[in-house]
Formats: structure tokens, sequence, C-alpha cells
């Protein structure tokens, strides 16, 4: 046999075996199998080897010696020598077809990923809408608490009208007080209320305070510029009314101190394409300075917020 002959047959061998430990060895295990081969080299190659592969290099390796130590004719042994090695050929080939990834597991392995990350989105959405509703939940019971503090200013005028015996005064107070309080609850159980219904709890709150001043605090609303598809888009619960109340509660108490009557402001209400604007006209005082407006998102349509109202308001009056 010649010396290139000699060569291919050893490269081919060589490449059977390799193919034969990679496909029948996991990855997770080839170290493992490396060390028993050290120890029991036997029998870790008769686990690696594929049993045609081992019986093709054992009956090419057969064929080769015999045709060195034997005297068989060359034709003969080049005869079945090219057998061997084509059965060789065919059985590593069918080794490395079979170590071959299957295409048509790749499509259930990534919609099985795709299943776990849509899950795990989901849950990360779920996680991002719990606590946007505890932060509105813990503002609103903030903004509660701010107003039970209020409330407390109010009741001791009550009481102290009564004391005093204006009777008709303390009548006017408790009778919009009360509205205010239902202005309240009424913000309080929905998500959502209608931007005309603010506006009417902001101008009992102005109302309120203004009458607990004996008219030494005014501040007007004028919300004109409103068309009524505006008025009956919603904004979110616990947003202008109590902002309008943190600006003006400052210098309703400086006017509940005093005696000296504070000069008249207007709240300007104004919108735009998805947003209502508030904004101060005037000042209290000379020393004070200019009062900042806010913008207020506005959320959903005409008909939606006018149907919700009118909902909202059966509630209340059921």
């Amino acid at each position: 046999m010649s010396f290139s002959l000699f060569a291919l047959q050893f490269a081919l061998t060589l490449l059977c075996l390799v193919s034969g430990a990679h496909h029948r060895t996991p990855n997770q295990m080839r170290t493992k199998h490396l060390l028993s081969f050290i120890e029991k080299p036997t029998l870790t190659i008769a686990k690696w080897i594929d049993p045609w592969v081992a019986l093709s290099l054992i009956s090419l390796w057969g064929i080769s010696i015999a045709a060195h130590v034997f005297d068989v004719a060359e034709t003969i042994a080049l005869t079945l020598w090219t057998v061997a090695m084509v059965c060789l050929a065919l059985s590593g080939s069918n080794v490395w077809l079979k170590s071959m990834p299957d295409t048509n597991e790749a499509p259930v392995e990534v919609q099985r990923r795709l299943i776990q990350l849509q899950h795990q989105l989901q849950k990360l959405h779920e996680k991002e809408a719990l606590v946007l509703q505890l932060e509105k939940t813990n503002q609103s019971q903030q903004i509660l608490n701010r107003y039970g503090e209020h409330f407390k200013r109010v009741l001791i005028t009550i009481e102290n009208h009564l004391i005093y015996g204006e009777h008709e005064h303390a009548e006017q107070v408790i009778t919009i007080f009360s509205r205010h309080l239902r202005q309240l609850l009424h913000e309080g159980s929905t998500p959502f209320i209608a931007l005309k219904d603010s506006i009417e709890h902001i101008k009992t709150h102005l109302e309120m305070m203004a009458l607990l001043t004996g008219s030494r605090f005014l501040c007007d609303v004028d919300d004109d510029m409103l068309d009524e598809e505006t008025r009956n888009r919603c904004t979110e619960r616990f947003q202008l009314s109590p902002w309008v109340e943190e600006c003006m509660w400052p210098y309703f108490s400086l006017a509940e101190r005093s005696l000296k009557e504070l000069n008249p402001v207007t709240l300007m209400i104004d919108a735009g394409e998805d947003e209502v604007n508030l904004s101060f006209c005037g000042q209290f005082s000379d020393q004070d300075n200019e009062l900042l407006g806010r913008d207020f998102r506005l959320l959903g349509s005409s008909n939606f917020s006018a149907v919700g109202s009118r909902q909202s308001k059966a509630t209340e009056w059921g």
C-alpha cells in the first residue's frame, strides 16, 4: 500500500472516531468521559464509537494488515480495501448526519422561548401597573389626609359662628361644606372625573373659602373659553381641585387671620388639544410673586365622558 493511501486511511479513521465521540457524548459529559478514558480506555472507546463504524474500522485495518503480512494478490487486496473504505465512509457519514441538528426542532424551541419571553413581559407589565396603582393610591391618601386637616379648621369656624350666635352664617357654611364633601366623595369613587365636575368642585371650594373669611379672600373662576365637548372630557381624580386648594390655602389662611381684604384674583381655565391649563390672573398683594399655572392631561372623548358622567350621577342619586 502506498503512503498516500495509508494517509487517507488514517485520516478517515481519525475523522470517524472524532465524529462518533461528538455524536454519542453530550457536551456536559465529555470531560467525565475523558477521565474515564484515562482509567478504562477499552470500555470508554466502546461507548464512544458507533458499532457500524467500529466494524468498518476493524475490517479496513484487518485487510490492510493482512495484505502486508500474507501473500495476497494486489488486485484482490486493493478491491477488499476499497470496499472497506467505502463501508467506513458510509458509516462515518451516517454518524455525521445524526450529529447534525434537527431543523424541525428549531421552530419549536424558538416558539417556546417566545412564550417564555411574553410571559416575563406580561409579569413585568403587571408589576409596573401595580406600582403605578400603589403610587396613585398613596397620592390620594395624602390628599385626603390634607383635606382632613383642613376640615378641622372648617368645623372649628362653624362652631365659633354657632357660639357667637351667627346661626345664619353657620348654616350657609354648613350647606357649602356639605356640598364640598359630596363632591369630594364622588371624585374619590371613580378613577376619572369629567372636567365640568372638577370645575364645579373648584368653584364650591373657593366659595367656601370666601364665606369663611367674610369675603376677604376672593378668587373667581373664568371657564368661558371651554366648549361643551371639552367640558365633557375627563381628567384623573384628585388632580385639579387639590392643586387649586394647595395654591390658595396660604392666602386663605392669611385672610382668615387678618381683617384686611386681599386683592381678588381670577382662576383662568383654558384647554388645548389634549390638556387643560389652569393659571391665575392678578395678585393678592403687591409683594406676592406671580402665581404659576399648570397643565393637566385630558382623557377620553366627549361621548365617553358624557356617558360616564351620567352613570356616576345616577349612582350618586341612587
